[in-house]
């Protein structure tokens, strides 16, 4: 892992692999954009639940005080989080305000549908 900022993700991505039950997961050389919304400690937790059957929303838990590894989470029980990258963004300039890392979430599924992914 690359040098932590304070400021939340600014890149987010997700590398889907699935699961299948003759087989293991291959790494997927394939990443997806994912739709960001920031949530903060005192908001209301059902904020968090799917809007629809389709959506699959995924946790990232982003603590200033606490510069580690941020933790993940899946509200969904057809995606599991398998782990989550984090290095400088290629080519990317930012002004200090900006996290200058990228994260990527190991998205796993149980389907081979990988066309959806988080919010």
């Amino acid at each position: 892992m690359t040098a932590s900022s304070s400021a939340p993700p600014y890149y987010v991505l997700a590398s889907h692999n699935t699961l299948q039950s003759s087989t293991s997961a291959q790494p997927s050389s394939v990443l997806a954009h994912v739709d960001i919304q920031y949530r903060h400690a005192d908001d209301s937790p059902l904020s968090l639940l799917p809007s629809h059957p389709d959506e699959h929303v995924f946790v990232l838990y982003h603590d200033p005080d606490n510069l580690t590894a941020p933790t993940i989470k899946s509200t969904s029980s057809q995606f599991a989080l398998s782990g989550i990258k984090v290095s400088l963004a290629p080519g990317a300039t930012m002004g200090e305000d900006k996290n200058p890392n990228m994260y990527v979430l190991q998205v796993t599924s149980i389907d081979a549908d990988s066309s959806q992914y988080a919010r």
